[in-house]
């Protein structure tokens, strides 16, 4: 791994599991302890993430270019969660995932020198799994707009319309703009993968 990669890479990873653990500590005081306890929870559990930080980042750097897919899937789908978290539900920041993920696997084939098939195979996976995980998000937010009884008259000042659109027209909507976010992940991700292949950062 290049120095530029570990700059990059290890940039992500160390914010990763204070995120983590942060999360997990304010949901442990949540739902065990009181509202009062949840600041000392929160903090805890950026110090867990640092010191998990601080014991495997090196090894974690190390082997980045050679961990099976079935953990890039999990780490992945984690990071997604918690971006849909973070935005409230909103599915249009999950593209980051993808430009995130095509960056990586664009990496991975350059530094391992992959070959032809297995590159071939590659450009054609990760944009369906990409887009297949925005397939869940846009579901989930869809799920969570149409539970709300007023979004009509959200959606008439949000976007300053001179009607409240009905619910049909809204789950019209949702059904085109999912299917463009899903589009959008799968090309975007497929673009990136192929060009940081190509182009890399050496």
């Amino acid at each position: 791994m290049l120095k530029n990669d570990r700059i990059i890479f290890g940039s992500f990873l160390s914010l990763f599991f204070p995120f983590l653990f942060s999360l997990i500590a304010i949901a442990i005081a949540f739902y065990f302890s009181n509202e009062k306890s949840m600041p000392l929870f929160f903090t805890g559990g950026i110090a867990a993430g640092i010191i998990v930080d601080i014991i495997l980042m090196k090894r974690m750097l190390s082997v980045l270019f050679d961990i099976p897919y079935w953990i890039f899937a999990v780490f992945y789908i984690l990071c997604s969660i918690f971006l849909y978290g973070m935005f409230m539900g909103l599915p249009v920041p999950e593209l980051i995932m993808g430009i995130a993920a095509g960056f990586y696997w664009g990496r991975r084939v350059r530094i391992k020198g992959v070959v032809l098939r297995e590159k071939e195979n590659l450009i054609k996976k990760i944009p369906r799994f990409t887009a297949l995980i925005m397939v869940f998000v846009c579901i989930s937010s869809a799920f969570i707009a149409l539970r709300e009884k007023t979004i009509g008259e959200e959606l008439q000042g949000m976007l300053n319309l001179s009607f409240v659109p009905d619910r049909d027209l809204i789950i019209g909507g949702i059904i085109a703009g999912g299917l463009t976010l899903i589009l959008i992940q799968f090309f975007i991700t497929r673009t990136v993968l192929i060009i940081t292949a190509k182009a890399g950062i050496d």
